[in-house]
């Protein structure tokens, strides 16, 4: 395995890599700003990026085949996240929707052999289309950070973004991305339809939403809602891989 050049980079070339990369944490600060309160929040989000930053200059391995800005994007991310978290931001109302989606996701999955429609969910929770679909809207925005928005950092790298979509810490250090990727593959065969159509023109083919939905003669929202629940589903089944079901 090769190992880092960075770790043995000069204070005067990290410093260089520092202030290069910088803007990306700021562009994601103000992303995972959006709709909150709290007037220090924004500091603290950036104090976080920047330690998430400096971590990944120093521990990025190069023999992963993954770029430096990609890498660097999920740790400052990561640390973003977890600041938010340690500050209980999001209520307990949002996480308890968002945990009786995935118990939904993962009991029909386990029943029905494969990953569920967005129909067969909402049967299963007893709401109405309707309200189950605003409850993928509001799972969107709180799990998913614009991710077209920033797709120009990683045209090389959209199976790691995608990896990364899926918020999985146990592979933020890279060391399961192969294997997981394998099998994030071969999960995504397995979508409906509609949803591994979105994941496919928007991951691989690098169209944003609002192509997508020129494309496929549906609204934007309509794509995010089927990006959401792809996205839900993968994490129910990649959660189960990881040994955390």
């Amino acid at each position: 395995m090769l190992k880092n050049p960075y770790s043995r980079l000069a204070t005067s070339e990290k410093e260089r890599l520092l202030e290069e990369l910088l803007p990306m944490v700021k562009h994601l600060a103000y992303k995972l700003m959006r709709g909150c309160e709290g007037s220090d929040l924004l500091e603290d989000l950036m104090q976080a990026g920047i330690v998430g930053l400096l971590e990944a200059i120093e521990k990025y391995d190069p023999g992963r085949g993954i770029r430096l800005n990609t890498y660097a994007y999920m740790r400052i991310k990561g640390a973003m996240i977890d600041e938010m978290r340690a500050r209980d931001f999001f209520t307990r109302a949002q996480r308890s929707k968002n945990k009786r989606i995935e118990e939904a996701i993962r009991a029909l999955s386990a029943k029905l052999g494969r990953h569920p429609e967005e129909e067969e969910v909402a049967n299963f929770l007893g709401l109405t289309m309707e309200e189950y679909l605003e409850m993928l809207r509001q799972y969107r925005n709180l799990h998913v950070v614009s991710l077209e928005e920033v797709s120009e950092l990683f045209d090389e790298d959209k199976e790691a973004l995608l990896m990364y979509a899926l918020e999985e810490k146990d592979i933020r250090d890279l060391a399961e991305m192969r294997d997981m990727e394998r099998i994030l593959g071969k999960e995504i065969e397995r979508l409906p339809e509609k949803q591994r159509l979105v994941l496919t023109l928007y991951y691989y083919e690098d169209l944003n939403m609002k192509e997508i939905a020129k494309v496929l003669g549906i609204s934007e929202a309509r794509v995010s809602q089927l990006h959401a629940q792809a996205i839900l589903n993968l994490r129910t089944v990649m959660e189960k891989h990881l040994g955390k079901a």
